[in-house]
């Protein structure tokens, strides 16, 4: 039903109870038994708030009162003497549609409660349960004073002009109008599904996270105390699938130098909020990264040192205390030399020596391999993949189709250190018979794909790991813009694909040969 201005102000006037303590409420009861009366009346002392009663039984006294006495709220018994409450209610609600209007009957069917409703009745209470009379008169009040504020508000938009009209209509975020309390007075568009007509007059709170709304309150207050623009930032409703965030602008609106309501617009940011969020998180795991590699670095430190100390120790004293041996036979006041023994010492120092040669090789190549840096990466990976399978039950192929391509020398250390990571993190956790690496061309990209046959992974889980291992191959692949993929199912092996972009790892000048 559309509303007239004059209405809305006539309402406003002589009227609308506001219950600011400036007039008694006024209530006019039209009921033809006195008894009835009485009782109402008694039911109406729990009213929190003065008010004034105007009783009346028939349909002369009830059109003079109700033009002398303006009420507020009007009771009408449903059965009287040549008059009817249904009459009575069209009759008010033809005066002015703003007016609370509760039918007080001893019986009433289903069909004519419903009857009622639909001509414009705001409740009815059957006098064998008049207890609810006060709290039903209190919600019939509250009622009809949201729906003259959201009617006021409609018809304030409608003498708006155009271009705002046009210009709110088809603003991206949501615009809205609140009072000091926050309620909505206007709004451009639907609120999480719920047509704006149904929005007005409810709260700004009720789509906003609780938690955030001391802070929303507080800025709404700060914009009505200061009459200044501020910002807040707060989380959206908590019955979204996922949180939303939003940063919301207060500008108030300003009429006669007062503050006469406060423009709330929210604009998404939730993309924002969570690339910071996730940068954050970034950041710790880069740090605990970093700490990871420091321990170890050090606990690599400390294992060579311990096998040169333990193994290269022994073996270049074993060689000291063999060459003072000689010294000592060639000495002349030991008399002549035993020669076999001599050379049979010589012959076990070359072994020695040998032993020790190979001891640091090994120890060179754990730091790190010289055929990566001789041969290349190629040549490294099947290296890596013989050496692993000299060393290990689980048995590893290599299949690589890559030719005349020249890589970058941080690129190739980056894939050997991500194989090599991938073959420790299959060993220790993966259970596999078996491992099956690819390095190919596919266009103008390059894909390492590492597969097992092992116990396989639970995607949920991997997604919430805090593994180092499987973080430092992402990272090492993001560092090349490379593209991180992990698939598998528990009993059903795991597999890892990362692409690179050719144009991305491939050296300006051929430094080492590849093919």
């Amino acid at each position: 039903m559309d509303f007239l201005q004059e209405d809305i102000n006539l309402y406003n006037n002589e009227y609308l109870y506001l219950n600011k303590g400036e007039q008694p409420l006024r209530i006019l009861l039209l009921e033809d038994l006195r008894s009835d009366a009485e009782l109402i009346k008694l039911q109406l002392r729990k009213l929190n708030t003065e008010y004034e009663v105007k009783h009346c039984s028939n349909k002369e006294s009830f059109f003079s009162e109700f033009e002398q006495f303006k009420p507020h709220v009007v009771l009408s018994d449903y059965n009287l003497p040549q008059f009817t409450g249904m009459e009575a209610l069209k009759s008010v609600h033809d005066f002015n549609p703003y007016i609370p209007f509760i039918i007080c009957t001893g019986s009433i069917n289903e069909e004519t409660a419903v009857a009622c409703f639909k001509a414009g009745a705001d409740d009815y209470v059957l006098k064998d349960s008049m207890g609810r009379l006060a709290s039903a008169v209190e919600n019939a009040l509250a009622s009809k004073s949201n729906l003259v504020t959201k009617n006021k508000v409609v018809a304030e938009l409608s003498a708006s002009e155009e271009n705002f009209k046009a210009l709110a209509e088809n603003a991206p975020d949501n615009i809205y109008k609140l009072d000091r309390e926050g309620i909505i007075l206007y709004v451009n568009r639907s609120v999480d599904g719920v047509d704006r007509n149904h929005v007005l007059g409810t709260s700004i709170f009720d789509f906003v996270n609780e938690k955030n709304v001391p802070k929303l309150k507080a800025a709404i207050k700060k914009a009505f105390n200061t009459k200044k623009s501020s910002t807040v930032e707060i989380e959206g409703n908590p019955n979204d699938p996922e949180s939303e965030w939003y940063l919301c602008r207060l500008g108030p609106v300003m009429i006669d130098g007062e503050v006469d309501s406060v423009v709330f617009i929210p604009g998404r940011i939730t993309e924002r909020v969570k690339a910071e969020l996730e940068t954050k998180h970034l950041n710790e795991r880069l740090q605990d990264l970093t700490r990871h590699l420091e321990n170890i670095r050090d606990e690599e430190k400390e294992r060579i040192a311990i096998e040169i100390h333990d193994q290269l120790g022994q073996e270049l004293t074993g060689n000291k205390l063999g060459l003072f041996w000689i010294k000592q036979q060639l000495l002349e006041e030991h008399g002549p030399a035993d020669k076999e023994k001599v050379i049979e010492k010589i012959d076990y120092l070359v072994d020695l020596t040998t032993t020790t040669i190979q001891t640091v090789r090994r120890i060179a190549l754990e730091l790190r391999p010289v055929v990566l840096d001789n041969m290349g990466l190629l040549a490294a990976l099947e290296w890596h993949v013989e050496n692993y399978n000299e060393n290990h039950d689980t048995l590893c192929s290599i299949d690589i189709d890559i030719y005349d391509l020249h890589f970058d020398k941080e690129f190739s250390t980056n894939i050997y250190r991500i194989v090599q990571e991938a073959l420790t993190n299959i060993n220790r956790h993966a259970q596999a018979s078996s491992i099956q690496i690819t390095f190919k061309e596919e266009g103008e990209e390059l894909l390492l794909k590492i597969a097992d046959d092992g116990v396989g992974i639970d995607m949920e889980k991997a997604k919430k790991s805090k593994s180092l291992g499987l973080f430092g191959m992402k990272e090492r692949v993001r560092t090349w813009k490379g593209e991180f993929e992990m698939m598998g199912k528990e009993n059903e092996g795991t597999t890892l694909s990362m692409r690179f972009k050719k144009s991305n790892v491939i050296a300006t000048a051929p430094l080492i040969d590849e093919s």
